[in-house]
């Protein structure tokens, strides 16, 4: 039963964001950051550009190394995680709509021969739901822990979301 269970399209799309490091890290300093600046209705447009980046992604042939700009977007949320500066809610948003749309642009199934239309939609609704539901769970407890102790564990976060960005960068880079 469990092996079935993993072996589903929507169970393979559930589980791509969070085998993938540059969304691992993403997710986490984007959720954080948001929690950090108390922007919970930004994440109302969340759904949208992360299901206009599948679109996007799966209509047109763009030939963007988007594992770059992802990691450039969460060394971004770390470092103003450690900064913890008062943003403008224009900066908030757009820096959510742009790591919303890149998530939502980085994510496509293995596309075989005869695949079903059914099967590439469950694997958007999987990946979908835990990219929207990352994001949101994860800003609240950031929420509340920006209050206690000056916000010190969220820039102590910000600070790892920064330096794993910096590794998996140096370790891409370093690969061509």
């Amino acid at each position: 039963m469990l092996l079935w269970f993993t072996q589903t399209w929507f169970m393979q799309g559930v589980l791509h964001p969070l085998q993938t490091p540059s969304h691992i890290i993403l997710i986490l300093g984007l959720a954080f950051l948001i929690g950090q600046q108390s922007q919970f209705k930004a994440l109302l447009l969340t759904p949208f550009t992360i299901l206009t980046g599948f679109a996007v992604n799966h209509y047109t042939l763009l030939d963007w190394n988007t594992e770059l700009i992802l990691l450039i977007l969460a060394l971004t949320c770390g470092f103003l995680l450690l900064l913890r500066l008062k943003l403008p809610v224009l900066v908030g948003l757009a820096l959510l709509i742009l790591s919303s749309f890149v998530l939502g642009l980085d994510s496509s199934p293995i596309m075989i021969p005869g695949l079903s239309i059914n099967s590439i939609l469950s694997w958007w609704i999987g990946a979908a739901l835990t990219l929207i539901l990352g994001i949101m769970i994860l800003s609240m407890p950031a929420f509340y822990l920006s209050r206690y102790w000056n916000g010190i564990i969220l820039r102590m976060a910000g600070s790892w979301i920064a330096t794993s960005a910096i590794f998996v960068l140096t370790l891409m880079l370093a690969g061509r």
